[in-house]
């Protein structure tokens, strides 16, 4: 039994983190079988993996390399560690230390968003060439099987429209990052600082990075997931993929920065009183897999049982079953609405 307990404790500990391994074992794990479980055709299969694979690996993964790599670039030997460590611990800086480190961050931060945003928001208009190049299907509804069409493959096409997709993309990052670089070196007069101060303060404290280089929820708020969400809807093949898009984001990402909390409360709750633990405390911190493994062996085993059962409910229901259920809805509506219109 004890065994059992700490297997699945440390399995879900691991999703638990904030890490990026953890982070995109979670989100993406989740979403992606939920989705691909309820796929209407082969197609659209194809469409859910690329595009819920390549976000993931943008979000957790090229974001913390490119911002470690920013980090050496424009902080060098000796204010790399300066530049990774939070705002709050760099008071004692004198002024023109501080000003230093301010503007090797924003530097960070706009090289970094410069890169990432006009690649996550590419992220859909590459998935419709490939489907184009694999298929020929460039109507949502043929791509999800509810109108029957067969078309030849337009791989030259679809390469080239491809390709000058990138490009664009290319020279949108160049055009992002120059600018923000630009301000930047202009900012290091003196007069032109004093103008610029409360743009870059309010941009490093909203979107510094933290010190291992991962991201912070406020990112995804602030810039990464608009982009995301304009790409989807820019690159929406017809009226119906419109709808699919405006049902799914109204409702994973309101609960993406909220539910979690709102579902996890109840499910703690239910989970102490039934094993007697104190996982959820009275001031509503919850206890992590780290701490609760500190405690004394007569309360661990206890408490551990409790929190896999609440995390592990809080992950199915907050991930895979709303996944599924926004899926199942899309399904349902899209196949009845074209039905009536046609």
């Amino acid at each position: 039994m004890m065994s059992g307990v700490l297997g699945a404790a440390n399995i879900l500990k691991t999703l638990e983190t904030s890490s990026s391994v953890g982070m995109f074992a979670r989100d993406t794990g989740g979403c992606l079988i939920s989705r691909l479980s309820l796929s209407r055709t082969p197609d659209e299969s194809r469409e859910i993996s690329f595009a819920e694979l390549t976000e993931s690996a943008i979000f957790y993964f090229s974001s913390p390399a490119l911002a470690k790599a920013c980090a050496g670039v424009f902080g060098g030997k000796k204010n790399k560690d300066l530049i990774s460590a939070p705002l709050e611990d760099l008071k004692n800086l004198s002024p023109e230390s501080l000003k230093k480190v301010k503007l090797a961050k924003f530097s960070r931060i706009v090289s970094t968003f410069g890169i990432i945003l006009p690649l996550v928001w590419g992220i859909a208009p590459v998935r419709n060439q490939i489907t184009y190049s694999e298929s020929g299907k460039d109507e949502f509804v043929s791509v999800v099987g509810l109108k029957k069409e067969e078309k030849k493959k337009h791989r030259k096409e679809a390469g080239k429209n491809t390709l000058n997709l990138v490009k664009k993309i290319g020279l949108v990052s160049v055009g992002i990052v120059g600018a923000g670089l630009g301000l930047a070196m202009a900012s290091k007069n003196k007069s032109v600082y004093k103008k610029t101060e409360p743009f870059i303060d309010r941009t490093v404290k909203l979107l510094d990075f933290t010190k291992d280089g991962d991201l912070k929820l406020a990112h995804y708020g602030a810039l990464i997931y608009p982009a995301s969400i304009a790409g989807y809807f820019m690159a929406s093949r017809d009226k119906y993929e419109v709808m699919e898009n405006a049902r799914r984001f109204s409702i994973t990402v309101p609960l993406l920065f909220f539910g979690e909390r709102l579902i996890q409360n109840p499910i703690y709750n239910f989970f102490d009183k039934k094993f007697k633990t104190n996982v959820r405390d009275k001031n509503g911190n919850i206890k992590s897999y780290s701490e609760i493994f500190k405690m004394p062996e007569k309360e661990k085993l206890a408490h551990l049982k409790s929190k896999n059962f609440s995390y592990g409910l809080t992950f199915f229901t907050n991930t895979m079953l709303i996944a599924a259920a926004v899926a199942l809805l899309n399904r349902v509506e899209t196949k009845r609405k074209y039905q009536r219109a046609g």
